[in-house]
């Protein structure tokens, strides 16, 4: 297959799945996984798509990918962090868990866990947590946003206002390599995230290596807002030097 081909037949997998990895193309192209990379190499030089680790996916800073790639984006990665994040949490805890599919997969984990309090806006995580005859789970009010499963909206941020946790376990859709930012994509996503972050006596931040550097449109919070940053591993050093010097927590999973 030709240079010009492959690299038609990989935006139009972009564009089609939001995100696409590199073993993925290479089957569809039948080609090698050394071919595919130059290929996105010279596409993310060329500004017409975003290199991403394993894959690339559509550059825009507006858009995220579609549920169903989140869903299986970093999956191994996002389990790890989520066993990690369980083990640190204590039993008896109060905790707030925002929106994104690496907090549903984090819920899962908690399942290990007993005697646990959760407020939450994200749906998945409500109906998987409820399964603990032990667990206290909260669902805020809301409307509901198809694409992330979640409830948004004043009155999500009124409710939850009304509680004070041990604990927020949240994600963010970016951190910029720039000065280290959280990002996200959707204001009425962020602005539930924001207010318990607000009310949490500690941030624990879910971070796989796909969010190091990623481009988003919508301002979450400074670094230095997190208490403890858990993240796959390599982390850009960049970004390592960042966090310590604003005296975040790094756990490695």
């Amino acid at each position: 297959m030709k240079q010009d081909t492959r690299h038609q037949a990989i935006l139009y997998a972009v564009m089609r799945h939001g995100y696409v990895s590199i073993d993925a193309l290479a089957e569809e192209l039948g080609v090698s996984s050394q071919t595919i990379r130059r290929d996105i190499t010279e596409l993310d030089r060329t500004g017409m798509l975003e290199r991403r680790p394993g894959g690339a996916s559509y550059r825009t800073t507006i858009l995220n990918s579609a549920y169903d790639v989140r869903q299986v984006e970093d999956f191994k990665e996002k389990e790890r962090i989520g066993r990690a994040i369980a083990a640190y949490l204590p039993d008896n805890s109060s905790i707030f868990l925002t929106l994104g599919t690496t907090v549903e997969i984090i819920a899962y984990a908690l399942l290990e866990r007993s005697g646990l309090m959760i407020i939450t806006n994200n749906v998945v995580a409500a109906l998987t947590l409820n399964k603990k005859t032990d667990f206290e789970v909260v669902l805020t009010s809301g409307y509901m946003r198809k694409s992330s499963n979640g409830l948004v909206g004043e009155s999500a941020i009124a409710f939850v206002n009304g509680f004070q946790c041990d604990y927020v376990v949240t994600s963010t859709g970016g951190i910029s390599e720039t000065d280290g930012y959280l990002l996200d994509y959707h204001t009425a996503d962020v602005s539930v995230a924001q207010t318990m972050m607000r009310n949490a006596n500690k941030v624990l931040m879910a971070a796989s290596r796909s969010k190091f550097g990623r481009k988003a449109v919508v301002k979450v919070a400074p670094l230095k807002t997190v208490d403890v940053l858990f993240m796959s591993s390599p982390i850009p050093e960049r970004l390592e030097t960042m966090a310590k010097s604003a005296g975040v927590e790094c756990i490695s999973c």
